[in-house]
């Protein structure tokens, strides 16, 4: 896990799918984004629906975009498999949303 943050910024690559069924209404994103380290980061994110940055993310380091889409598209593949339907991501809705740093979570106001 890395402490790249790219709330704020419009993915290189994204996917995006939504689950509503058996009493769960849940998103789940895959995007890639090119830091300014020249590594490429897949940032998983997932929470309830409605998708208002209220859900939880997490960001891996990938050496080559190549690897970056191979594993988005593997994880993707296994969210299908249970019953996600790919929807249109909602623009803006991840600049809030809780980020993990090991075992700790803070939202942008309480980390100043």
């Amino acid at each position: 896990m890395t402490e790249q943050d790219f709330r704020n910024e419009e993915p290189a690559w994204a996917k995006y799918a939504e689950y509503i069924g058996s009493g769960s209404n849940k998103f789940y994103e895959v995007t890639i984004h090119l830091g300014d380290d020249g590594v490429f980061y897949l940032q998983k994110r997932w929470g309830a629906r409605p998708d208002a940055g209220g859900g939880q993310i997490k960001v891996e380091a990938n050496q080559t975009l190549n690897a970056a889409i191979t594993a988005a598209n593997d994880i993707f593949v296994q969210k299908m498999r249970k019953g996600y339907i790919v929807s249109e991501r909602p623009k803006g809705a991840d600049n809030k949303v809780v980020k993990e740093y090991g075992n700790d979570y803070y939202r942008d106001e309480e980390a100043f």
